[in-house]
């Protein structure tokens, strides 16, 4: 991950994320709030979305005739679709950007939730790694989410010295950053771990209602715009076909967390049609 993306979109997030948590005291809660945020921000861009489509919706007839008149001639096809689309104002892609906007931000909370210890507490390397000899991390065997089996054990430090910070710990961060007891359970799932599709467990209802709600998020969308025998048909197809598919891969690779809010950002996205 490059320095810049950390900077300017992973670090933002997280400070976001860390800001509902401390509000709400829960963090999957903290979770689907953000989603919530996530959605309410693009809703101008959404509307531009709608408004996009249902102007394709009107010119389909002239699209339809072009598509006969130059069946043979694709080239010429796409240059006479290209003047339609200028002389109406209407961008083709426009419909998908909305569903796309989501999956980047996705991106950047991953690394959030991947690094909590550095991206939502803002800790240095040189912290975050005498905090992990403290609780017996070795950074160079725990793989891509070591940080959260280091904000795991504090956690359990944590609870151990009855709700404070023993000076070991304190001692260590010295202010150089926020210092916070995350519980990453929710529901009886642990949001901190990554569902493996070789070992059935209960996490893994956190895949399957992503992909799940990625269906019915484009299914819905189809319907309520009716794209049916629109241009855009073509689109919203792949679309029905490619999200599930992506959401469902996407929650047996990462966290719990990152499911989570993949599936409330779909649910979402389904209420605002």
């Amino acid at each position: 991950m490059g320095e810049i993306f950390g900077l300017a979109i992973v670090r933002p997030l997280g400070l976001i994320l860390l800001g509902i948590f401390k509000i709400v005291g829960n963090y999957g809660l903290a979770v689907i709030l953000f989603a919530l945020l996530v959605k309410l921000v693009v809703i101008p861009l959404t509307i531009k979305s709608k408004k996009s489509m249902l102007a394709m919706s009107a010119m389909n007839a002239e699209l339809q005739q072009l598509q006969k008149k130059y069946a043979n001639n694709r080239v010429k096809l796409n240059e006479e679709m290209q003047k339609l689309y200028d002389r109406h104002g209407v961008n083709p892609m426009s419909g998908c950007l909305p569903q796309f906007i989501p999956l980047i931000i996705m991106m950047g909370l991953y690394y959030a939730v991947q690094q909590p210890l550095k991206f939502m507490m803002g800790f240095g390397d040189e912290v975050i790694g005498q905090l992990a000899n403290l609780v017996g991390v070795d950074m160079a065997t725990a793989g891509y989410y070591g940080q959260i089996t280091i904000a795991e054990k504090l956690g359990q430090i944590y609870q151990e010295a009855g709700g404070v910070w023993p000076d070991t710990v304190t001692a260590i961060t010295n202010g150089s950053g926020e210092l916070l007891n995350i519980d990453f359970s929710f529901l009886g799932l642990n949001l901190a771990q990554t569902p493996q599709i070789t070992h059935p467990s209960i996490i893994w209802i956190i895949p399957i209602l992503s992909g799940a709600t990625a269906f019915l998020s484009s299914y819905v969308m189809q319907k309520m715009q009716n794209t049916q025998n629109s241009a855009a048909a073509g689109q919203m197809k792949v679309l029905n076909i490619l999200m599930p598919l992506m959401s469902l891969y996407f929650g047996f690779i990462l966290p719990g967390a990152i499911g989570i809010y993949w599936i409330f950002n779909n649910v979402f996205s389904c209420v605002q049609e």
